[in-house]
C-alpha cells in the first residue's frame, strides 16, 4: 500500500504524531503534493496501487482532496483517508454520498478534553455524515488514560465496531512522545484491558504499528485470540509520498533516506529502494533488543521485533 502526504499543515498537534518534527522543520509550510505529480506516479505505476492512503498534516486541508479521491476512483483504486477531522470538511468532499463503497476514513480520536470546541463540533458533523464508512484509531502512549470515549463514540455515532491500534513510536533523533521498551509489558496489559472492555460491547481492537509478541505471554495471546482481536507483530510499513515524489519509508524512519518516487518502476521495487536506503543507516537487521536475536517469534517471522525507529534515536 502507498501513502500520498498530500500537505504539511496541521492544527491537531498529537504529541505522539510521527510527523511532528517533519511539520516543525518544513520551511515552506504551503508546500503540497500537486496533482499533477499524483497523476504522473499512477501513470508510471500503470495503476499498479489496489489502495492508496491520504494523509499529512492533515487531508482536510489539502486544496485537491475531491479531486484526487474522484481521481482514484476513476482508476478503480481504493482510497483510505487518515484524519482527525477537527477540520470543516471540504465543500466537495460533503457532498459525496455517505456510503461511499470507494472510500473509507481512519480517524485517529483522543479524549473530549483533548479538543477545542469548534474542533469537536467539526469532529460530530463528520461523524453524522459518513459514520458508515468510518473507523476509529487509537494510538496508545498515556498508559492510564480511559477508553471508554471510544466506544462511547462509537456507539453514539454508529461507526465501525473495530478499532485500529496503535502504540506510540519515536521518530528519528526524538520529538514526539512514545512507548519507551521497558514499558512494553505494561502496555500489553493495557492493551488486554481495552480488549476486554471493547469485547464487553461487541467492539474488536486489533493491531497496526509497534506491537511486539513478547509483550504477551502464551496465556495473553491466547485470551486476545479468543477475544477475536487480530494480531500483527510484523512491520506492514506503507511507502509514503510526498511534494516533489519524495518518497520514504513511513514517518518514524522518515529522516534515514529518501528516494523519487519515480526512480522504480512497481511497487515492489519502489519499497526494494526504501529499504535498502534505511539499511545504509541502521542494518537491515530486524530486533530492537538484544534478546530478539534469540526469540523463537523472530526465527519463524512472526514477529518483527519491534519497530527499527529504537535504533535510530540518538
Amino acid at each position: 500500500m502507498a501513502n500520498l502526504y498530500l500537505t504539511h499543515h496541521c492544527y491537531r498537534g498529537c504529541p505522539f504524531c510521527f510527523a511532528r518534527k517533519v511539520l516543525a522543520q518544513r520551511k515552506n509550510r504551503d508546500e503540497i503534493l500537486a496533482m499533477e505529480d499524483i497523476i504522473r506516479l499512477l501513470d508510471h505505476y500503470h495503476n499498479d496501487f489496489h489502495t492508496i492512503g491520504l494523509l499529512g498534516g492533515e487531508p482536510f486541508l489539502y486544496p485537491h482532496l475531491a479531486e484526487v479521491i474522484q481521481l482514484l476512483h476513476e482508476r478503480h483504486i481504493m482510497c483510505k483517508i487518515f484524519t482527525s477531522a477537527t477540520d470543516p470538511m471540504p465543500k466537495e468532499v460533503e457532498v459525496f454520498p455517505a456510503t461511499m463503497d470507494y472510500v473509507n476514513f481512519v480517524v485517529n480520536v483522543g479524549e473530549r478534553s483533548t479538543y477545542k470546541e469548534d474542533q469537536f463540533q467539526n469532529l460530530e458533523h463528520f461523524f453524522e455524515k459518513f459514520h458508515e464508512v468510518i473507523a476509529l484509531s487509537f494510538t496508545i502512549f498515556d498508559l492510564n488514560a480511559d477508553p471508554t470515549f471510544l466506544f462511547d463514540m462509537i456507539d453514539k455515532y454508529h461507526l465501525s465496531r473495530s478499532i485500529r491500534t496503535g502504540i506510540a513510536l519515536p521518530i528519528y533523533q526524538g520529538g514526539n512522545k512514545y512507548i519507551m521498551p521497558n514499558e512494553y509489558k505494561k502496555a500489553g496489559e493495557y492493551f488486554i484491558r481495552c480488549v476486554d472492555q471493547a469485547a464487553a460491547r461487541q467492539i474488536s481492537m486489533n493491531m497496526d504499528c509497534g506491537f511486539q509478541a513478547c509483550m504477551f505471554n502464551d496465556e495473553q495471546r491466547g485470551h486476545l485470540l479468543r477475544q477475536g482481536t487480530q494480531m500483527e507483530f510484523v512491520c506492514g510499513a506503507a511507502i509514503d509520498i510526498g511534494p516533489g515524489l519524495q518518497a520514504w519509508n513511513c514517518f518514524p524512519l522518515f529522516q534515514l533516506g529518501y528516494v523519487n518516487a519515480l526512480d522504480a518502476d512497481n511497487e515492489e521495487n519502489l519499497t526494494r529502494l526504501l529499504h535498502e536506503q534505511v539499511a545504509k543507516e541502521i542494518g537491515s537487521e530486524y530486533g530492537v533488543r538484544p534478546k530478539c536475536k534469540d526469540c523463537k517469534f523472530l526465527a519463524c517471522g512472526l514477529c518483527q521485533g519491534g519497530c527499527r525507529s529504537f535504533k535510530s534515536i540518538k
